[in-house]
């Protein structure tokens, strides 16, 4: 009987795409509606932990298929979304830092050579990490309104390159480049 493993990369990528999706939509809402951090504080509470934590269950599936750069990626993408939902309530220095970390993964990525999307990706959600602190850091007036537009477009780029890249291994019929 031959041991048929599934690579949970695909469900992992669907994942990144739903909480970025979250991000985005809520940048922009809270764009349109004026800012409020608690709003963005209240769902990261209640969604960003349990995503996290099947995050974390891909990356484990992730190793188990044998795929140690899927491990990484989604790993390290649970801790980030452990850090914004418990660690950081609103502080930008720790979102900042988490940017940091993504920029450095994306280059590290890109020397791998990972695919360019799989880059953009990454360099995307640092972008999302790093305004939503400048929103924080603001966290008053016109000005953070407009770092929650720009993390919210950043976060609906994300979500169509993490479902791209999702949709692409999934049906082998597009491009993963």
């Amino acid at each position: 009987m031959a041991e048929n493993r599934v690579d949970p990369t695909v469900a992992g990528l669907f994942l990144i795409g739903f909480i970025t999706l979250v991000f985005g939509i809520a940048g922009i809402q809270m764009f349109n509606e004026g800012f409020g951090v608690s709003a963005l504080l209240d769902a990261a509470n209640v969604l960003v932990l349990p995503v996290a934590f099947i995050i974390l269950i891909f990356a484990y599936m992730a190793g188990k298929a044998g795929n140690a750069f899927a491990v990484a990626l989604f790993a390290f993408i649970a801790v980030a979304l452990f850090g914004a939902g418990v660690l950081m309530n609103g502080e930008p220095l720790l979102f900042a830092i988490i940017a940091f970390f993504f920029i450095i993964y994306a280059i590290v990525a890109l020397l791998i050579g990972a695919p360019k999307l799989l880059v953009i990706l990454l360099f995307l959600v640092a972008l999302l990490f790093l305004f939503i602190g400048f929103a924080f850091a603001v966290n008053s007036g016109g000005e953070a309104g407009a770092y929650c537009l720009v993390f919210g477009i950043f976060g609906l780029l994300s979500f169509i390159v993490a479902t791209y890249m999702a949709v692409a291994l999934a049906t082998q019929k597009a491009p993963v480049f």
